[in-house]
């Protein structure tokens, strides 16, 4: 008899001395209730016996104990090898085995005036390398090489849309030409605007620190997917990492064509706020409104083919300049956007050329439904 069936049995001995003491419609729900505790004690201990008769317990139990054990330590010593030093005459990155074990994927910037090519393998042995194919407004390149160590397998790229903020993430690269460091830290914010040219895509923002040499080097979860490609950032401290859903759309295309094409509507914008609304003086809103304002259309766009409207220059009552609002992007395909970064993260990772995409847009105080047909943003021109 189990412990627990022991302490039950006492229980029930107990009630029966004390009878005389107690309502027989209280003693009468305690009984029930002792029952049914006995009941569900039954059907647990059942529900545990047949568990140990499951053919993938094991394989469960492993996956557990796996889990467990899930260090930077164990992540990089599951990785490192497939990490590599690139060389160029004017740069040096980092990069990693991609897809098959000839290709590598890097960051534009590492290799985009090189060249001449070299990759260096975790076992000192080295390779001239070719481009492939890169995307500057991604900053994601892929380079190839003859062969590889054979114990150099690629990495697997994850689900970046998994991601959040303080999630535990590992870096390795090259920082200042140390090969094969590693670097733990967390993850600050995702789906990140910045402000460094041609780069368009949303990033995930690192408080690792990502040193020049480092940049093209894989950003691995504790499961050991690569989540990201690192940047060494700016000059003010900011690290970041491609997002990989990014990245498994640009990379095929590199692969396949040499180049990635991105969806394009042809606006200019300020992102609303309570300190833009102000700074902007703009007459005809609500002091916390919030959207993306269209300010300019681009002539010859999907935004100007499908009618939408940037701001009208005037003046307020104190004769200041202002303006007064035509369209305010309120969402796109049905996926709110407050925020530039909102706006890009779904057009980044869901939108293609020649997509149509449906945006609801506050157009002189009500919420009106148009459609853009998308096309290629225009090539990088340096």
């Amino acid at each position: 008899m189990c412990v627990v069936s022991i302490v039950l049995s006492g229980f029930s001995v107990y009630l029966m001395l004390g009878v005389s003491q107690v309502q027989q419609e209280q003693l009468s729900e305690l009984r029930a209730t002792l029952d049914e505790t006995k009941s569900r004690i039954v059907e647990i201990e059942s529900a545990l016996s047949n568990l140990t008769d499951l053919p993938d317990l094991l394989e469960l139990q492993e996956r557990i104990d796996l889990l467990l054990n899930q260090t930077p330590a164990s992540i990089y010593e599951s990785a490192h090898k497939s990490v590599v030093v690139i060389r160029t005459q004017v740069a040096q990155g980092s990069g990693f085995l991609y897809d098959e074990t000839n290709l590598i994927l890097t960051n534009w910037h590492v290799v985009e005036d090189g060249t001449e090519i070299e990759v260096q393998f975790y076992d000192g042995s080295r390779k001239e390398a070719s481009l492939i194919g890169g995307d500057p407004y991604s900053d994601v390149a892929i380079i190839t090489v003859a062969s590889t160590p054979s114990d150099a397998k690629p990495l697997l790229l994850g689900d970046s849309s998994e991601l959040y903020i303080g999630q535990q993430v590992v870096a390795i690269g090259n920082p200042l030409g140390f090969t094969g460091s590693l670097s733990s830290g967390y993850i600050s914010q995702i789906n990140k605007e910045i402000d460094l040219p041609p780069i368009v895509v949303p990033v995930i923002q690192l408080d690792i620190t990502i040193a020049p040499g480092s940049s093209g080097g894989p950003l691995l979860d504790l499961s050991g997917n690569v989540v990201g490609i690192t940047n060494a950032g700016t000059a003010y401290g900011f690290n970041f990492a491609v997002p990989s859903n990014i990245v498994k759309r640009v990379a095929p295309s590199l692969v396949e064509t040499g180049e990635y094409e991105h969806a394009f509507v042809g606006f200019y914008g300020v992102e609303l706020n309570p300190e833009n609304i102000r700074n902007f003086n703009i007459l005809n809103i609500e002091p916390f409104q919030t959207g993306i304002l269209i300010w300019e259309v681009v002539p010859d766009t999907p935004a100007a083919e499908a009618g939408l409207q940037g701001v009208v220059e005037t003046q307020d009552a104190s004769g200041s300049p202002a303006y007064r609002a035509k369209d305010i992007i309120q969402a796109v395909d049905g996926r709110p956007t407050p925020t530039f970064a909102e706006w890009s993260a779904y057009i980044e990772e869901y939108v293609s050329p020649g997509q149509t995409i449906t945006l609801a847009l506050w157009r002189s105080e009500a919420i009106i439904s148009v459609e853009v047909t998308t096309t290629s943003r225009p090539p990088y021109t340096g």
